[in-house]
């Protein structure tokens, strides 16, 4: 078993019987060079052998724009499976799928053990690495009260996306000649009325208003 500590305490790279574990410090914002930083590690820890990765989203505040493109590039992975703890964490997950087409295939989980089991790991408490063992507020394991239900996480996604994408709509319909800070400004009181339980970066509202706006 390999364990890379991540720069700033944010946590630690880990393998484990064939599998890559990231989880991420409470609070973290992740950074283009947090993410440069982790893909360092990982390919370190696989010595050229492509190897699954679970990747605990649960307790970090958010990824810059910046770092979600590099973690969209080549890694010497098969999956990723993302484990979340909310609707909200779901459609983050989903939007940097549908927006970043990561290299290799990615999925968000509510639970560890659906997510080891799409890895094609056999899933186990007794099992689990030390970074995810150490934590007492790791996600659940879809066995108790905790547990999402699958129904209303997809509906939740579903709602939240049309909320973001009506949201972008309505900046382009009323963009037309605004200059680009005043598009920010618009984006931004938008997606906080209508998604105020979703946290998005300076980084990614820019990047909608400079499309929105070009």
């Amino acid at each position: 078993m390999g364990i890379q500590p991540l720069d700033g305490e944010k946590d630690v790279v880990e393998l484990h019987d064939g599998v890559v574990y990231l989880r991420w410090a409470l609070g973290a914002m992740v950074t283009a060079k947090d993410a440069r930083a982790v893909m360092a590690k990982v390919r370190d820890l696989c010595s050229g052998r492509p190897r699954p990765m679970l990747v605990d989203m649960a307790r970090m505040e958010g990824v810059e724009h910046r770092a979600r493109e590099i973690f969209a590039a080549a890694w010497p992975l098969t999956r990723i499976a993302v484990v979340g703890t909310s609707p909200v964490d779901r459609v983050i997950v989903n939007f940097y799928v549908a927006r970043h087409s990561p290299a290799c295939p990615t999925r968000f989980f509510s639970s560890f053990a659906d997510a080891m089991t799409w890895l094609g790991v056999a899933a186990s408490h007794g099992h689990k690495p030390q970074a995810f063992l150490a934590a007492k507020d790791a996600v659940s394991d879809g066995n108790g009260d905790e547990a999402l239900s699958t129904l209303d996480a997809n509906a939740m996604l579903n709602a939240l996306l049309g909320r973001l994408e009506g949201a972008l709509a309505e900046a382009q319909a009323t963009a037309n000649g605004m200059p680009l800070f005043a598009v920010e400004a618009q984006l931004t009181e938008r997606l906080q009325a209508l998604l105020p339980g979703v946290r998005f970066t300076a980084q990614e509202i820019r990047a909608w208003a400079a499309e929105i706006s070009s």
